[in-house]
């Protein structure tokens, strides 16, 4: 178990009333460090990528036979874990190449909320990333940590959760610690789990989870502490994508506009899209200040 037990568990606090009140929604994400919305984005948008992952799943075998695609049902005695592996990195890349998948980070109800919430321009990150948890892999679920130590840049950069489809808590919905932002950045531990890093809090922490329906949101600081919840499904691949986003006017680090991982380049990922395609390279058409990474 690659998660910290949480003794202290609260709903998430919806502010999806908020979205018509500008001061209200920057004055609760600077006192939780997470914003939680209902029905922020329509389900035809985000089942039209879950199909699309899922067929991407089943042509890498990933999937039962018998079952049908939409449930995601991984075949019996699978366990991949993200990593480096051949079997991975190609089901990976092949993901990566799905516009849809790139497109829904751009999805106009997210980059509306959130320049409401910046009251200035947003830049997208070109890293998305896509997590397939499977259901008896409780060993590698996503541990707690801050995003800003994978992320760098500025500080006010925000990650949006975003399910694939129905998420109830039992499938490996995301937690977050309500205000942890307010810790400052945290010394790191290696640990099991997506991204192999984890931060160590106190057992009394408060978290906030819950269920997902398709189309809800959660964004976090890049300092809130979040982790994943097991899978505790019999069969069920947990599908959840995670875009990032800040104020356009701050600076972003180089890899930011790089594919999540490294497996490919963007002139692979593009290769199948529309010459002409809009999203294509879109952060080039802007003024940004990129630093590049420490090594």
């Amino acid at each position: 178990m690659a998660n910290q037990a949480m003794r202290n568990l609260e709903p998430f606090l919806d502010s999806t009333r908020l979205l018509d009140a500008p001061e209200a929604l920057r004055a609760r994400a600077a006192e939780q460090g997470y914003l939680f919305f209902r029905s922020l984005l329509d389900s035809e948008s985000v089942l039209d990528v879950r199909r699309q992952i899922l067929e991407v799943c089943q042509q890498h075998g990933w999937l039962a036979e018998d079952a049908s695609l939409m449930d995601g049902v991984s075949k019996e005695g699978n366990l991949l874990i993200e990593s480096a592996s051949p079997e991975w990195s190609n089901f990976y890349t092949d993901v990566q190449r799905l516009r849809a998948f790139n497109a829904l980070a751009l999805h106009p109800a997210i980059i509306t909320m959130l320049e409401t919430l910046f009251d200035e321009e947003v830049l997208p990150h070109a890293r998305n990333i896509c997590r397939v948890i499977f259901p008896n892999a409780v060993a590698h679920t996503t541990p707690p940590h801050q995003d800003n130590f994978y992320i760098g840049g500025t500080d006010e950069t925000w990650t949006a959760w975003i399910p694939a489809g129905d998420c109830p808590a039992s499938l490996g919905s995301l937690a977050v610690a309500p205000g942890s932002h307010k810790l400052g950045k945290l010394d790191t531990v290696k640990a099991m789990g997506a991204g192999g890093n984890a931060i160590v809090l106190d057992e009394e922490t408060l978290w906030a989870g819950g269920d997902f329906a398709c189309g809800d949101m959660l964004i976090c600081h890049s300092l809130t502490a979040h982790q994943g919840q097991d899978n505790e499904s019999e069969d069920r691949l947990r599908i959840s994508l995670d875009y990032r986003y800040q104020p356009r006017s701050l600076p972003v680090r180089d890899d930011s506009l790089e594919p999540h991982m490294h497996f490919t380049d963007w002139t692979d990922i593009y290769s199948g899209w529309a010459a002409d395609d809009p999203l294509k390279y879109y952060w080039q058409e802007w003024d940004l200040q990129v630093n590049a990474r420490q090594q």
